[in-house]
């Protein structure tokens, strides 16, 4: 199993924190939410043959743009009768206007560091290009094409794609896990079922969805990672699996807690 996909599972949890301040706009809750992480699917090739961890992750606007912290940990067992331990941490802070991010991500590999990243990114206005400064694990600025965009804003238009009926969405998104990366990320949505949840506007919709991300370093027309999950309209994720291809992880809502939202002038 590569550590870098493991990083990446914290970026793609990235995508469902925001809370939109634009009149008209998708109003999401700013929440924190604990699942529990279990071995989707028993058939591996990655020698994985259980899993037991939680993936929690938390989003909180303020007045000046959206708060992020996630952290995904497990302990997995393997086929041959041995099993290891792996923590990964991700905080990041993504400004109003959707232009500027800065990012933490810290891992660590049977309770010792083993990998720091962290820097931040600034994009021109209105879709223009810009860059990323990465400070860890060593200095380096890349170029972010026009076009780009950071998580919170790709969340915002998945929301908005599926209560307008679209079925595919593709987007750049970087979100700074990986200093050479900024991912083709393809969103697939299906039809809005009914849940059992009530709301003030009656029973809750939710989309089941499926993004594949693209990094390109592979040299074929195969995702990195897929990660599917059902989404609400306020976007909170449910029934979530990331799927790394070799194996895959079932993430299961356990606890949620929602937050006021922050009164601004």
């Amino acid at each position: 199993m590569k550590k870098s996909s493991l990083l990446a599972a914290i970026a793609v949890a990235t995508v469902a924190g925001s809370i939109s301040f634009e009149a008209g706009a998708v109003e999401l809750l700013s929440h924190r939410a604990a699942y529990r992480l279990s071995l989707h699917n028993a058939l591996t090739t990655g020698g994985i043959v259980g899993v037991r961890g939680a993936l929690v992750m938390e989003w909180r606007a303020s007045c000046e743009g959206w708060i992020s912290n996630q952290q995904l940990g497990f302990v997995a067992d393997t086929n041959d009768g041995s099993d290891f331990m792996y923590d990964v941490r991700f905080t990041s802070w993504e400004s109003r206007d959707h232009n500027t991010l800065r990012f933490n991500v810290r891992s660590f590999d049977g309770g010792e560091p083993f990998e720091e990243i962290s820097g931040k990114a600034r994009l021109g206005h209105d879709g223009e290009s810009g860059e990323a400064r990465y400070d860890k694990p060593e200095e380096n600025t890349i170029e972010l094409p026009e076009g780009t965009i950071f998580p919170t804003l790709h969340m915002n238009r998945l929301v908005e794609a599926a209560q307008a009926g679209e079925f595919v969405m593709t987007h750049d998104v970087f979100d700074g896990s990986d200093p050479e990366v900024i991912s083709t990320v393809s969103a697939f949505i299906g039809q809005a079922r009914v849940s059992s949840v009530d709301t003030d506007a009656g029973k809750e919709q939710r989309w089941p969805v499926q993004l594949a991300y693209y990094s390109g370093k592979s040299g074929v027309d195969t995702p990195d990672f897929q990660i599917s999950f059902d989404l609400n309209e306020r976007g909170v994720l449910y029934d979530i699996v990331l799927d790394y291809g070799d194996f895959a992880l079932q993430a299961d809502l356990e606890e949620m807690e929602a937050y006021d939202a922050p009164v601004c002038e």
